[in-house]
């Protein structure tokens, strides 16, 4: 009986495993970019079905962290997509798939597992909107700094780092390079400029294109698409700034396609790379990453890692729930900034609303705290994290209270002294 169940198992785990000619593929890209190339691959290989699945952020993560899936590939720009894989090892090996020099430093570069490659790269800038400057008469923005001005009120977006893999990247290259505390002072002074958060990378470049705002923090493929549909819109990379790669790997799972590692080969071929630039991705290929048109800054992928949840619930404690507070907070400083001459008492004051404005409720030694990478999650439901993320915003929100009482004192007293 024993021997027969023994039998019975191994047969049944074979048929499981057996490989099958349906090709299924997860991406964070949009289905515009990607289905070109799914349909070259398509002509290659006939017989192979090929199913593409779309996905964002945590709708992604939670069908990779299903127990049993049936993906056989992973393309992405955010590393947060691999890292349920990674956790869990279930990557297959690449095998005999030769990867080129390039693809070989970018993979050292970024720190990658030996399973993961990287295929392509972007930057990223900022995006204008030439008539809508013109219209509201304001300078072409030449870094991102520059967007803190008072000229910009109102007239920035940018998306969230939840929802955006790209955004979240960019916001650790102004920590990394600024450090923790100017790097949120920053942040928070680009903040009170912002029209709005989008939910989407590609809702900044939309609404840019649109005339619905001025400037966008952006990806250049985005921006460079939309230069093509409407000539009155502008792009400068952001100088010291990381390549943005993006990933592909294959997963093991229990009905392997047949085409899985043949898939991303073709991805890496020359074909398909030297037309990466023009074609529907629009993107660098690996060649052109060697010699891109900015000055190139690394990440450290480990710190980004480590507290990528934290920086992702910061942002949205500080800065998205808190844009209207944050609009008016530095409304106000603006108008003060402008002002003739201040009393030294008003001066001081001045100078504590803007620290008010600008200082994010946790300090760089706590957010090297373990106490927040192991237990925050991005998890609506975790009662850990909603009460860490309940406190930071409830202290934010006083802060900005707090700096706008003073801002308003210090031009209620400036008027009555003209």
């Amino acid at each position: 009986m024993n021997r027969l169940l023994i039998i019975c198992l191994f047969f049944s785990s074979v048929c499981l495993a057996k490989s099958t000619n349906n090709l299924i593929i997860l991406t964070t890209f949009s289905e515009s970019s990607i289905e070109p190339v799914i349909q070259q691959f398509k002509q290659q290989h006939p017989e192979t079905s090929v199913k593409v699945l779309h996905r964002r952020g945590e709708a992604g993560l939670r069908l990779l962290e299903k127990q049993a899936h049936d993906i056989d590939i992973v393309i992405s720009s955010s590393r947060l997509a691999f890292m349920p894989v990674i956790e869990k090892n279930e990557f297959l090996p690449l095998g005999d798939i030769q990867l080129t020099p390039s693809a070989k430093r970018q993979t050292r570069l970024h720190q990658l597992p030996d399973n993961v490659t990287v295929f392509a790269c972007s930057g990223y800038g900022l995006m204008w909107n030439t008539k809508y400057l013109q219209k509201h008469r304001l300078d072409i923005p030449d870094s991102l700094e520059s967007l803190a001005q008072p000229q910009y009120y109102h007239h920035v977006i940018m998306s969230s780092p939840a929802r955006s893999g790209f955004t979240h990247l960019v916001i650790e290259n102004i920590l990394q390079h600024y450090g923790w505390e100017q790097g949120w002072k920053l942040l928070l002074q680009i903040g009170g400029n912002l029209a709005s958060v989008s939910a989407r990378s590609f809702g900044v470049n939309d609404a840019v294109s649109r005339g619905l705002a001025g400037i966008g923090i952006v990806l250049d493929n985005f921006a460079s698409q939309s230069s093509q549909q409407f000539p009155f819109i502008g792009f400068r990379y952001q100088e010291n700034s990381p390549h943005l790669p993006s990933y592909i790997a294959a997963l093991k799972n229990t009905h392997q396609a047949k085409d899985t590692l043949a898939f991303i080969e073709f991805m890496l071929s020359e074909p398909v790379q030297s037309n990466m630039l023009e074609g529907s991705v629009h993107k660098h290929n690996l060649k052109q990453t060697e010699s891109m048109p900015f000055i190139v800054k690394a990440l450290d992928h480990q710190l980004v890692s480590q507290r990528d949840v934290l920086v992702m619930q910061l942002f949205e404690q500080v800065i998205s729930h808190q844009l209207v507070s944050l609009n008016q907070a530095w409304q106000l400083l603006h108008k003060i900034s402008q002002l003739n001459s201040l009393t030294e008492a008003q001066r001081q004051q001045y100078k504590l609303a803007q620290q008010l404005a600008s200082t994010p409720p946790i300090s760089e030694e706590q957010a090297k705290s373990s106490n927040y990478f192991n237990r925050l999650t991005m998890s609506p439901s975790d009662v850990f994290t909603a009460r860490q993320t309940n406190n930071w915003r409830t202290a934010m929100a006083k802060q900005l209270e707090q700096s706008i009482r003073i801002s308003e004192l210090i031009l209620a007293s400036a008027q009555k002294e003209r």
